[in-house]
């Protein structure tokens, strides 16, 4: 009877995952059993390639099992969720695990969506009043200012700041639409500018 395989197993809150290290098992060559008193065993075909008596009891019916090039992966959900299982087997075997975790925030034993209720429109109008009382400086004043404007005109006078900005590359911003919707508003740089065309 040949030696067998290796195999490592980790866990998580919710499930325990046993690893059997041999390389090239096709999935249908694989059979797992799981008996109503958590003995597993893995075989493939007539050879049996792990055995044990699990540390505690998992959900037998959400069992699944994964075959990889390299392994077997058997993922065995735990019928008590965030329980620490000290060692893979009853008996102790398949190595130890790290003391239990404690986690760092208390697990709620029950989520409702009712028993937390934000007032959003209290905490929109705060938001709104932040941003009114904020103190800019500079450009950003500035662009501010200009966004105010914007936000607050009918659309007359957003077309024509669109058309005014853009045709005369940024030197002009003018909220006048009935002037500016009857010609090319052209460019006009700061004093003390000229304005170059850009040669390829």
């Amino acid at each position: 009877m040949a030696a067998r395989p290796r195999y490592d197993w980790f866990q998580s809150d919710t499930e325990v995952v046993l690893a059997i290290l041999k390389r090239g098992v096709p999935l249908d060559n694989c059979h797992v059993n799981l008996t109503a008193d958590n003995n597993l065993t893995v075989k493939q075909s007539d050879d049996v390639l792990f055995e044990g008596k699990l540390y505690s009891d998992v959900k037998r019916e959400d069992l699944t099992v994964t075959c990889t090039p390299a392994k077997i992966e058997v993922r065995l959900p735990k019928a008590a969720r965030y329980e620490r299982w000290n060692s893979l087997l009853s008996d102790g075997q398949g190595g130890s695990v790290c003391a239990p975790i404690t986690p760092l925030y208390p697990i709620p034993a029950t989520t409702s969506t009712t028993s937390v209720k934000k007032n959003w429109d209290a905490i929109e109008k705060q938001a709104i009043k932040d941003e009114e009382d904020e103190k800019l400086e500079g450009d950003a004043a500035v662009n501010k200012m200009f966004r105010k404007i914007y936000d607050d005109a009918n659309d007359d006078v957003r077309r024509a700041m669109m058309k005014s900005y853009s045709e005369s590359n940024g030197t002009v911003l003018s909220t006048n639409w009935a002037e500016i919707s009857k010609k090319k508003t052209e460019t006009q740089p700061p004093a003390s500018m000229e304005f170059k065309k850009y040669e390829k």
